[in-house]
């Protein structure tokens, strides 16, 4: 029970005895007053008719005497009346029905007024004529004492209800202080720091709310310096700090783990000679602006699954996984053309300072021999007469297909439901389950395709929102079918989150299906936090205000503040796997670390994914990591 309704009961309640007992007290006045007026009443009665009957008694007048006791005591007031002769056997005795009125029988019955008796002798001088005995009639003693209990009650529930007004009132103005710090200690209990209380004119309560504020206002410091601590190691291990871009460390990182995991793509180095001019003629402060404008310009290109780097101060390597020598080639067109539209040249007649080398990787390449090999095609792209730009690619091209293949490949997959899902589980360090995230596999008949080779080219052609429609659908009915599946995480396409009707869609399905909110998640690409921020922030309306839930992937791959972690409230997020990677270097490991507990202040869940072995996983639990995923977790929970 609430503060408010504890005050409130308690006052109500004393507020109702003092009624009560001012009610009983008002009653019993009340009762007696009526008795005490049946008393004198009474000895009135019988004064006035003695000293009236005595001269008929001495004439020995007995029709008179009887006719003047008829019209006295016919009123109804009384209940019998006797009259004895001293001498002789004369009696005049008169009963009346004792009939209670609008009254109820309960209330005569709880009641107890007696009537009351009292006899007189009458005399003629000395001598003593004759014996007078009234006795009242309760009736109308009842009735008075009735209507004014009634009175009284309907006064007591009034005053009971006015009182309860004017309690609630007084209650809920002087408890508004504390209702404020309520609403405010919930809001901070979820991260959301709002404007600093109004202090309050009562006393005690203002030493509170101004305790209150303060300590509101160093949380909230703590957690944004934090955030701030965060941003800044990154930046010294994984960043570069004239572009803003990925360095030469977080490059080949990621570079190896794609490797590793033979995940086909390929890269284009730049390399920017105007850049290099500028900071040999024009020095160190023009170079850094010039670089920071082509960096801005080759942010545009970015996506969660593109990496950007600057290697040097003249060279910048983009790393775009699945793609094929087309789509590699389009984009290399595009850097190409950011490169010329940042170099002088008001005419548009001296030749390029730059060039573009492309490489498609095979199994066989390594970090260093891809380098190598886009260094050389870099050199080559110089000595092209017509574009800069120039292509290595060993592998058999007919393995790889077109944007519109791809699109043509899944939209025969979906509508001959030729897509099947597979699943890894995130868990604790307790190895329990957190969700599973489902991984998306096109199977024609012939090869599987999974969802990383696919969906840069529908995403490419807005075709997300029906691929996502699809496999939403597909989840939901697998989740009707094994009520004890664990929670199930679902990718969200860049294309649907800036996709009206997708939008709609989703808002619909959630509405309609609340019995899913434990069971169904969603992972939102951290690249949508940055570049679609109207969009997203629609969506993850959408989503919480249906009690859903969400987790940002790729989290840190674009090297963006995580301020944003405070304003939108996720319930995970997934690190980037470059920063899980190579955590024996110290800073690395700070770096880790602030970013996981910065998470951690705010009450998210920092997974880590593509865990392989336990040693990794052991290292990064020291780190504060708190949810896995990967080989090792996948194979714990099918152990189990």
């Amino acid at each position: 029970m609430t503060l408010y309704r504890q005050l409130l009961s308690g006052m109500l309640l004393l507020l109702i005895v003092l009624i009560f007992g001012v009610f009983v007290v008002q009653f019993q006045t009340t009762k007696d007053f009526l008795q005490l007026q049946q008393e004198n009443e009474l000895d009135n009665t019988i004064n006035s008719v003695g000293m009236a009957l005595t001269p008929y008694l001495d004439k020995k007048d007995m029709v008179a005497t009887e006719s003047l006791i008829n019209a006295t005591f016919d009123g109804g007031f009384y209940q019998s009346v006797t009259l004895s002769l001293i001498e002789g056997d004369y009696r005049i005795e008169r009963q009346y029905p004792s009939q209670i009125q609008g009254v109820p029988p309960l209330f005569t019955y709880l009641i107890n007024l007696e009537p009351l008796s009292e006899s007189r002798v009458l005399t003629s001088g000395w001598m003593q004529v004759a014996k007078l005995t009234v006795t009242t009639n309760p009736a109308f003693a009842y009735l008075k004492l009735w209507q004014a209990s009634v009175q009284l009650f309907l006064g007591f529930i009034a005053t009971s209800l006015l009182g309860a007004v004017m309690v609630s009132v007084f209650l809920r103005r002087v408890l508004t202080p504390l209702t404020a710090i309520q609403n405010s200690a919930k809001a901070m209990s979820n991260n959301e720091f709002k404007q600093p209380l109004l202090v309050p004119d009562i006393r005690e309560l203002k030493d509170v709310v101004t305790a209150f504020n303060h300590m509101s206002l160093q949380l909230k410091s703590y957690i944004d310096h934090q955030a701030q601590e965060a941003d800044k190691l990154r930046v010294r291990a994984y960043q570069d700090p004239v572009s803003g871009l990925a360095n030469r460390h977080y490059l080949i990182t990621k570079l190896d783990t794609l490797i590793a995991h033979k995940t086909f793509g390929g890269v284009i180095l730049l390399r920017a000679d105007f850049i290099a001019d500028s900071y040999e003629k024009e020095g160190y402060e023009a170079g850094d602006e010039l670089t920071v404008k082509l960096a801005n310009s080759l942010k545009d290109l970015a996506s969660d699954e593109i990496t950007i780097a600057r290697l040097n101060h003249a060279e910048f390597m983009l790393l775009v996984p699945h793609c094929s020598s087309g789509e590699l080639t389009q984009l290399g067109r595009a850097v190409l053309q950011k490169s010329a539209a940042l170099q002088s040249d008001p005419l548009n007649i001296a030749p390029l300072h730059a060039a573009v080398g492309l490489v498609i990787a095979s199994d066989s390449d390594t970090s260093g021999s891809l380098l190598a090999q886009a260094d050389n095609a870099v050199n080559q792209a110089r000595q092209q007469a017509t574009e800069h730009l120039f292509l290595i690619d060993s592998l058999d091209q007919t393995l790889r297909l077109g944007k519109q293949q791809w699109k043509r490949l899944v939209d025969h997959a979906i509508s001959h439901d030729q897509l099947s899902l597979t699943f890894q589980p995130a868990t604790d360090e307790n190895n329990k389950v957190l969700h599973q995230e489902a991984f998306s596999t096109i199977y024609d008949g012939q090869k599987s395709y999974s969802a990383g080779q696919f969906l840069g080219a529908i995403e490419q052609l807005s075709a997300g929102p029906e691929f996502d429609r699809y496999v939403i659908a597909k989840i939901t009915a697998m989740l009707v079918d094994n009520p004890e599946l664990d929670p199930i995480a679902v990718n969200i396409t860049q294309s649907s989150i800036s996709d009206a009707g997708f939008m709609r869609w989703l808002g619909t399905l959630l509405k309609t299906n609340p019995q899913y909110r434990d069971r169904l998640l969603f992972e939102l690409p951290e690249i949508s936090f940055l570049n679609q921020l109207d969009n997203i922030e629609l969506l993850c309306d959408i989503i919480h205000r249906n009690g859903f839930q969400f987790g940002i992937d790729n989290y840190g791959h674009n090297f963006s503040s995580v301020s944003y972690l405070h304003r939108f409230k996720p319930a995970y997020v997934k690190l980037d796997f470059a920063y899980t990677q190579h955590i024996d270097d110290a800073l690395k490991a700070d770096v880790l670390s602030s970013i996981t507990r910065n998470a951690q202040a705010l009450g998210i869940i920092a997974i880590a994914s593509r865990i392989e072995t336990q040693d990794q996983r052991e290292k990064l639990s020291a780190l504060m990591i708190n949810g896995f995923q990967g080989y090792v977790t996948q194979q714990a929970v099918q152990e189990d």
